[in-house]
């Protein structure tokens, strides 16, 4: 009866630890492939938020993938052209809207 249940608690924790699949779908994180590149990000259609207050940036609304930061925060610097940065000044507003 205990090896049962042991063997049991096992299999549900090898269960929970399984890697997930990659999602597919228009949630995804990554932007489909065309002709071997990947697509780039929105960036230009984004523009019109320079200078705006970032409060007033509704980031669900934006695609993904995307981050918001500040201009003096720490980031990592791997390149992704399908992922849509919003840098914040020192003032609180927009100063730039760019891919990567």
């Amino acid at each position: 009866m205990i090896r049962t249940l042991t063997l049991i608690a096992a299999g549900l924790t090898l269960t929970a630890c399984a890697a997930m699949p990659l999602e597919t779908g228009p949630q995804s994180d990554f932007a489909p492939e065309t002709g071997g590149e990947m697509q780039l990000c929105a960036a230009e259609a984004y523009q019109v938020l320079v200078g705006q207050p970032v409060g007033g940036v509704h980031t669900d609304s934006l695609p993904r993938p995307h981050r918001v930061y500040g201009s003096g925060d720490m980031i990592t610097e791997d390149y992704r052209p399908e992922r849509l940065n919003i840098v914040v000044g020192d003032d609180g507003t927009v100063a730039e809207v760019k891919c990567g």
